[in-house]
């Protein structure tokens, strides 16, 4: 079928764009893995402009309902394989779900967890690692566990995890705790369950149904220890979710798409951009909705002067 407009994500740039598309009245779809992108993963949400505090799950909730009252088509549990030009400025999206083609795209399929890569990390996913406390914390219930990446998401695993591990251990490749939120670090540093190992970096993950231990090695003198452990909770960074872009339009060199940040055009003439998958300064969920709007108003033109 075709469509005037296919937008790629569910989160906050992807549900604003498609809002904003479907009011100015073009034939819209929304192919999406994961209905609200990131957010599922947000714990508490404190600087949404007239939400001062909600979960993740109950903000993405709140985005359903409005995705609802506007009868948006949305395809989730969807994975994109390949988008090709076509004859007549259209395009062909190929996913798991079959092909769709359209005369406009808005991409904003976000970013996805940088995986762990040492030997049984791939061996244990989804068998005591984790790449989700807030989804997972509870089956962890007086479990010995570590979290490795100690910037603000994983500080903030650590501290979801206190309220279930008996122990949390905590690896950290840098001399001293990093992040914005201060008054975390010293929470962590004075609670009895967090045990921080400084200058630490994982080198293999041991187990054998399910994790059993994680080996680390100290990045100065080279110590190596290790730990008897139920679970691993992965906080290491994100990656743009680019990967199906990379022949169609310009990426940096970190994998994100390059926007004119006026109008959110790419370098490939009818397809858009918007959000944390762009090389946007500030990878903010209010910011991503804005620029989503933006590009849906963009991508309208567009297609108006078509």
């Amino acid at each position: 079928m075709l469509y005037d407009l296919i937008i790629i994500g569910a989160g906050p740039a992807g549900l604003s764009a498609a809002i904003y598309a479907v009011r100015k009245k073009i034939k819209t779809l929304v192919l999406t893995d994961s209905f609200g992108g990131q957010i599922v993963d947000a714990p508490m949400v404190e600087n949404y402009l007239g939400l001062p505090e909600i979960s993740g799950l109950d903000l993405i909730e709140k985005f359903r309902a409005h995705a609802k009252k506007f009868a948006l088509e949305i395809k989730e549990n969807c994975e994109i394989q390949k988008i090709s030009p076509m004859s007549n400025d259209l395009f062909e999206i190929e996913t798991d779900l079959g092909s769709f083609s359209a005369k406009a795209i808005i991409v904003t399929s976000g970013k996805k967890y940088r995986e762990l890569d040492v030997p049984g990390a791939k061996e244990f996913d989804g068998k005591g690692i984790s790449y989700c406390a807030t989804c997972d914390a509870p089956l962890f219930k007086n479990k010995n566990v570590a979290v490795i990446g100690a910037g603000d998401a994983g500080q903030d695993a650590v501290w979801q995890l206190t309220q279930y591990a008996a122990k949390i251990y905590l690896l950290n490749k840098y001399p001293d705790l990093r992040g914005a939120n201060i008054q975390m670090q010293e929470k962590l540093k004075s609670n009895e369950k967090v045990e921080i190992y400084n200058n630490y970096e994982p080198i293999e993950v041991k187990g054998d149904k399910f994790v059993k231990a994680l080996v680390f090695k100290h990045n100065g003198h080279g110590e190596i220890k290790e730990i008897a452990v139920n679970g691993i909770f992965v906080e290491i960074g994100s990656v743009p979710a680019s990967k199906f872009l990379a022949d169609i339009v310009k990426l940096n060199e970190k994998g994100e798409v390059v926007i004119d940040q006026k109008t959110n055009e790419t370098s490939r003439p009818g397809i858009f951009a918007a959000g944390d998958i762009t090389d946007i300064a500030h990878k903010q969920m209010i910011i991503a909705a804005g620029e989503g709007a933006k590009a849906a108003l963009t991508a309208w033109e567009y297609l108006k002067n078509k």
